[in-house]
Order: structure tokens, then sequence, then C-alpha cells
């Protein structure tokens, strides 16, 4: 007998029940989100996305990426520096064509010098990465992570910019969950609903205690 087994049968003696041998799988049966069309599944997140506090907008260029970008912080940022910008070093095209329009200087994560890599974030103002998925009914955005797409890039600096391409989203958590289970699982897999939000204490809601302040999503349009 296994220690597991033996754990459960000691279980089982102490309810005064005998100790299962098998376990009868639940089936579970529920009305699964879903949406006709990839337009609707564009607008549905596109608004639910800026339900959860976040602002987005489709580009199909890197130009207009960048004009999006220039509504949001402005022509040049007062906290624009070569020190304020993060990015993934494995990062869509249409992003770093965005920051090569804008002319703003960025640092990759993995190539920030170990020793110094949290004294550096810790002045990070603005981190960019791209995702992996999008779900419609949330708004909510999917991150893996890896070497080269650090999971402090979206979670440290105050602003976190995300691209990903519309062909990227889904209709609900259900179906990202199907398509990860046919992958390799990283070590981390983000899901992120808008600006990071807690109200644990004396149900007092504060926004960016454990994450950015404000997040902003580039659709690229196919």
């Amino acid at each position: 007998m296994s220690e597991r087994q033996a754990f459960i049968a000691n279980i089982a003696k102490k309810l005064g029940r005998p100790t299962p041998t098998s376990v009868e799988p639940i089936k579970l049966k529920f009305p699964l989100y879903r949406l006709d069309s990839q337009e609707e599944r564009i607008d549905k997140f596109m608004k639910m996305y800026e339900a959860m506090g976040g602002k987005a907008v489709q580009a199909s260029t890197a130009k207009e990426a960048a004009q999006a970008l220039r509504e949001w912080f402005g022509e040049s940022p007062q906290w624009l520096n070569p020190n304020s910008i993060v990015v993934w070093n494995e990062l869509p095209t249409m992003a770093r064509a965005c920051l090569e329009e804008l002319g703003w200087p960025a640092r990759s994560y993995a190539d920030l010098p170990a020793p110094e890599r949290n004294a550096i974030m810790d002045k990070m103002e603005l981190g960019i990465t791209g995702a992996d998925f999008g779900i419609a009914q949330s708004g909510s955005l999917v991150l893996k992570s890896s070497a080269k797409r650090g999971r402090a890039v979206s979670l440290v600096p105050i602003r976190h910019l995300a691209f990903i391409p519309a062909a990227f989203l889904r209709d609900s958590l259900d179906q990202v969950l199907d398509e990860l289970m046919g992958t390799d699982i990283p070590a981390a897999i983000e899901i992120i609903s808008g600006p990071s939000r807690t109200s644990d204490i004396e149900m007092d809601l504060s926004i960016g205690v454990h994450g950015p302040v404000e997040v902003f999503c580039i659709l690229m349009m196919d």
C-alpha cells in the first residue's frame, strides 16, 4: 500500500466508511460562452478591456500604433528617458517599429545586467509586451513567461502596454485552457484583467498595489 493509499484508508476508517478503490468521474455540463464572428469577438474584447479600466485601440500599421501612444502619453512624456521603458526580448514586430517611429529608447529585460536588474526595474515607467491570447468575455490578456519574456515587464512598471494580434482573441477562458493543454506549460502564465486592484484591507479599493496603475492594449489587425 502506497503512502497515498494509506492516507486515504486512514481517513475512511475515521469516517466509518469503506476505503474507496476507484473514483467515478463527474461530468459537468454548463453553457459555454461563444460568439458568432471575429468582428463580434473584437468588439466584445475592446468593450470589456475598457470596462475593466484599460485603454485599447485597433491598429493595422506601426504608424497607427505610434499615434495611439502619442494620444495616450504625449509626443515626449515627462517620464521618458533611456531607462524608463522595458520590453520583452521577444516583442511583436509592430511594437518595435512603433518605438522606432516615436524615437523612444527601450531596454530589453533579458539583457539587463542581473546584479542591477531589480534597481533598474524599480525606475521603469512603461513595460511593453506581446500577448498569447485575449479573452473577449472578460477583456483579459494571457501572457506566457519565458527567459525572453520576463514576468516583471508586465508587473513592475507603473504602466503596461500589450500588443496582441486580433487572430489571438478567443471567446472565453475555457478555449484558452484547451489550447494551453496542448503546449509546453511555462513556469508562469499571467491572466491580466485591467489595472492591479486589491480591497483586502478594510474593503478599501486600491489601484496599483500589486501591479500597474494603467494598462493599454494595441490590437493588431490582420
